[in-house]
């Protein structure tokens, strides 16, 4: 998915609509929903609207980042 079309709000942040960020990160848009209601990611409420700003599903994706086992 190109990120081009994000919208940019004031401040220079890049937005995602739920179904963008459900293509983003191959999941479906109710499970981007359950991270909502989980409170699991952060987001923004404009006029009713869900939107993820792009550093912090960065951030939500790197606190899930298991790092490997080191091989002796």
């Amino acid at each position: 998915m190109a990120i081009d079309h994000a919208q940019i709000a004031p401040g220079g942040l890049k937005l995602l609509a739920p179904n963008e960020l459900a293509e983003l990160l191959n999941i479906s848009k109710t499970t981007v929903y359950r991270l909502v209601e989980r409170r699991a990611i952060r987001f923004y409420k404009i006029a009713g609207c869900l939107r993820f700003d792009l550093k912090d599903v960065e951030a939500y994706l790197q606190s899930g980042c298991v790092e490997p086992i080191a091989k002796r």
